[in-house]
């Protein structure tokens, strides 16, 4: 299979100071990849340098076999970086047509795509409103809605739905798993790790550089060790004590409780049983991890390593 975004040993810094490390990914046709890290980790930087806005120190990349500085690529890629710039003082209808006459389409199939686009959103009836006045989910959709009436072939989302409710989220995501259905190549920056348990793959991003890359079910299966959840009264308080205790690799406060990994080899009941004899009324309960707790345990792993070198 022809990956449709390719990138080979990416290298990136502003001036001295470098952003991107030695990064290589692929998207193929039909994939929704997740490009996950907190911020600072390069996300925005990687899809800047591969819709053309900045160049590559060192590293290929090639979208639809292409630098993306080529200019034909133009009407075959998609972006919509953080804050996309819709016009907001014009209604619906006006921005589709205005990224459809943007792009050199022709008025007759511009004006059956965007009824599809108008239908597949949910827009119908509010094509006279102006985008300042929808909503949050709302104006989200119709800044989908722009980025595929060219009918992309690869598409580079910058966290779109940050400050989205959850109900348009999922809407969102509806729309975009149909698009994924359609044979689109998409490259999905996020911190939310419900978003990137949708995606087909994930590329986990530190400090600009790639620390893991998988299926989001293998990333949890291949993380070590054991996640337990510590309760009881005040159990945040020990929280310093548990990081130093016999078997415990990571303690994290989750609400009002301690997620505890504990190191590979470890066995529940002995863990149970030393927690038992050095704290009282505590309680230990095995957890199924979700991608959040795997991606925030081999985080905090990359930092424990960084510190050690």
């Amino acid at each position: 299979m022809n990956a449709l975004i390719q990138v080979n040993n990416l290298r990136f810094a502003y001036g001295d100071a470098p952003v991107l490390e030695d990064i290589s990914l692929d998207v193929n046709a039909g994939e929704i990849i997740a490009l996950v890290g907190a911020d600072g980790a390069g996300k925005s930087t990687l899809l800047q340098l591969l819709v053309g806005q900045l160049k590559p120190d060192e590293g290929e990349l090639r979208v639809l076999g292409l630098n993306p500085t080529n200019p034909d690529l133009r009407s075959d890629l998609a972006y919509m970086p953080q804050g996309f710039g819709l016009y907001l003082d014009l209604s619906v209808q006006e921005n589709l047509a205005f990224f459809a006459d943007l792009h050199g389409m022709d008025r007759e199939h511009s004006a059956t795509k965007i009824r599809d686009l108008l239908a597949r959103t949910g827009l119908n009836g509010f094509e006279d409103r102006r985008a300042g006045q929808l909503s949050g989910g709302m104006m989200q959709k119709l800044a989908l809605a722009c980025a595929l009436v060219t009918e992309p072939k690869v598409m580079f989302l910058d966290e779109p739905t940050t400050g989205v409710d959850p109900v348009s989220r999922r809407a969102f995501w509806r729309l975009l798993e149909a698009v994924r259905n359609d044979g689109v190549a998409i490259l999905y920056a996020t911190a939310n790790m419900d978003e990137a348990e949708r995606c087909d793959r994930v590329t986990m991003l530190d400090q600009g550089q790639v620390i893991r890359q998988d299926t989001p079910l293998a990333l949890v299966a291949e993380t070590e060790g054991q996640l337990v959840s510590v309760q009881g009264k005040g159990v945040r308080g020990y929280r310093d004590a548990l990081r130093e205790f016999p078997g415990v690799a990571f303690v994290f406060p989750v609400g009002p409780r301690l997620n505890v990994w504990l190191h590979s080899g470890i066995r529940l009941e002995t863990f149970r049983e030393q927690l038992a004899s050095n704290f009282s009324g505590l309680e230990v309960q095995p957890l199924t991890p979700t991608l959040h707790d795997a991606a925030v345990r081999q985080l905090a792993s990359s930092e424990e390593a960084g510190r050690g070198s």
